[in-house]
Formats: structure tokens, C-alpha cells, sequence
């Protein structure tokens, strides 16, 4: 985002901001996958699990509005 906020519209695309979002949903999704199975193995109990994804998804909301700014910036 900071790399597209400072240059020259023209000369910028979007793809790398996509290809880094579609990673950042990959790990979201393993995260979950994880911890799933971490809580389902008594790990951790559901209440320290349900706070895990929640940081996770606010993470994930991050690249989200991150997307939205690169967008908004390349139109």
C-alpha cells in the first residue's frame, strides 16, 4: 500500500496487492483449519481458541481495507 500511495499511478498495477491478499486469505484459512484441530486435541480450551481466530480475522480485515486503498488509489 505505502509502495502505491508514494508512486506514479501509471506506472503501478494491482496484481502484487492481489497476489498478497489471496496469501493472507490461505493463511487465515490454515490458521482456522489449526486451531480447529488444536482445540479438538484439548491444546487449548474454546474460549482461548475463539480469541485466536478473532485476532486472525482482524488481521485479515487489515489486508482487506489495505485492498480497498489500493484500489481506491489505482482508479
Amino acid at each position: 500500500m505505502n509502495f502505491v500511495l508514494s508512486g506514479r499511478k501509471e506506472s503501478l498495477n494491482i496484481g502484487q496487492t492481489l497476489d498478497i491478499e489471496k496469501n493472507i486469505n490461505t493463511l487465515r484459512d490454515n490458521l482456522k483449519m489449526e486451531n480447529i484441530q488444536a482445540v479438538n486435541d484439548h491444546l487449548y480450551d474454546y474460549a482461548i481458541g475463539t480469541m485466536f481466530i478473532d485476532i486472525v480475522t482482524e488481521c485479515e480485515k487489515l489486508g482487506d481495507y489495505v485492498v480497498n486503498v489500493v484500489e481506491a488509489r489505482l482508479a
